[in-house]
């Protein structure tokens, strides 16, 4: 089976996500060795690639990006809203815009800032969140809601990259308008984690059709490859990304995710056998750091 003829991606459920109580450190230290070397955002750049059957719209993703303040975000408007007559679009985008509107107020926590646009937000439909401020010297602090995710690259290598968030099988956590879907998640509910971060480090921000169709090390080769210019590197991930998902002949991680998630499933026969890139509206953010150039750093 070709996974261009199986595509679900219902509204979410029910708010059962834990919470965390707090940022875990992927590569620990003090703050005193934090703040050993101060960096900045040296380069930073997006792109957003439709859906060919919604390019005449542009999609349902959405992001933002605040080179000057150390601070980005992915969001993925979810695609079930469409069959109540309702623009997925609309909710990302709101939820872009408050997030950027919420740092650019002094908010540094993401799980704040994913917490100020969700009660922002008050449009029907919903959306997954990724959002990453850079802080504290050296700190990457990112905050993960459901399947777009991020990926910290150095040396061409891994250093860390966030888990998709599920209920079950391609139903992501999501956040969405309590008013009229109360049933969605909630930030607090998001995946945090504390990154130590290296100059010349590269951090990538994608939704799932990034991540679905583009292994982490392919990603990090390509951050190697355009060292330095996040622009040219987030075009080359987007492409990458969009050329495997319209290989119906391509193992993608979507497709090895789907045959795992069949096993002992009877009602999923139809997945054991699954194949091919998954389609989808692709959001890439990349940036890279390096040491400041100021007298500090910010915070």
């Amino acid at each position: 089976m070709r996974v261009n003829a199986w595509r679900s991606r219902g509204r979410g459920g029910g708010g059962v996500g834990t919470t965390r109580g707090g940022a875990r450190r992927a590569r620990g230290g003090t703050a005193a060795r934090a703040a050993a070397t101060r960096l900045e955002v040296s380069s930073a750049g997006a792109i957003l690639v439709p859906h060919p059957d919604k390019a005449d719209k542009g999609g349902e993703d959405a992001c933002f990006v605040l080179k000057q303040s150390g601070a980005f975000g992915v969001f993925d408007g979810v695609g079930g809203w469409a069959e109540e007559g309702v623009d997925p679009a609309e909710y990302s985008e709101k939820f872009a815009e408050k997030s950027a509107q919420s740092v650019l107020a002094g908010q540094r926590d993401p799980v704040a800032v994913m917490r100020d646009a969700h009660e922002a937000t008050q449009v029907i439909g919903s959306c997954t969140a990724c959002i990453a401020v850079l802080k504290n010297g050296n700190v990457l602090d990112i905050a993960n809601l459901g399947d777009a995710g991020a990926l910290v690259s150095r040396d061409g290598g891994v250093v860390f990259h966030t888990k998709s968030q599920q209920h079950e099988f391609n139903l992501p956590y999501q956040l969405g308008w309590t008013k009229v879907y109360p049933e969605g998640d909630r930030p607090d509910a998001a995946d945090r984690v504390e990154v130590e971060m290296k100059p010349g480090d590269a951090v990538v921000l994608g939704s799932d059709g990034l991540w679905d169709n583009v292994p982490y090390a392919e990603v990090a080769a390509l951050c190697a490859e355009h060292q330095g210019d996040a622009e040219e590197c987030a075009e080359a991930i987007a492409t990458l990304a969009f050329g495997y998902s319209c290989d119906p002949e391509y193992d993608s991680p979507f497709t090895q995710e789907a045959r795992k998630a069949a096993e002992g499933r009877p009602e999923w026969a139809d997945r054991r056998n699954l194949i091919g890139g998954k389609m989808d509206d692709i959001a890439v953010v990349c940036m890279f750091v390096e040491a400041s150039r100021g007298l500090s750093g910010g915070t």
